[in-house]
């Protein structure tokens, strides 16, 4: 960094631009390439040792309190209250029975019917 400054300072005092061709040089170049090697490895044992650990945990916990729920649902489904601006249809659905969405669930969506 304190090349490049030095660099832009020799240039502006000369009246000329150096382009990039000429401002690297070889050193600055493989100091470049290694600190790009320790940052991918650094990153790459982030992603393996903190990341997938982190989401592997957080799979299991969600999918444990999900299946609590489901089973909680089964055991007591929540109470149907039929106000009147539910179920409003002016001409019944192109797929199915006619009367209902294809996100309806009959374990979370109650049937007015029933």
């Amino acid at each position: 960094m304190l090349r490049i400054t030095h660099l832009a300072r020799t240039a502006a005092s000369r009246g000329t631009r150096s382009y990039s061709s000429g401002m690297f040089t070889k050193e600055s170049y493989e100091a470049s390439k290694e600190h790009a090697r320790t940052a991918v490895e650094t990153w790459r044992k982030i992603s393996l040792f903190v990341a997938i650990p982190s989401v592997a945990i957080m799979c299991y916990v969600s999918t444990k309190e999900e299946l609590d729920h489901i089973h909680h649902l089964q055991h007591d489904p929540p109470t149907f209250v039929g106000y009147p601006y539910l179920h409003v249809r002016k001409r019944k659905f192109p797929y199915g029975d006619g009367e209902h969405t294809p996100f309806w669930n009959p374990l979370t969506n109650p049937d007015p019917e029933e």
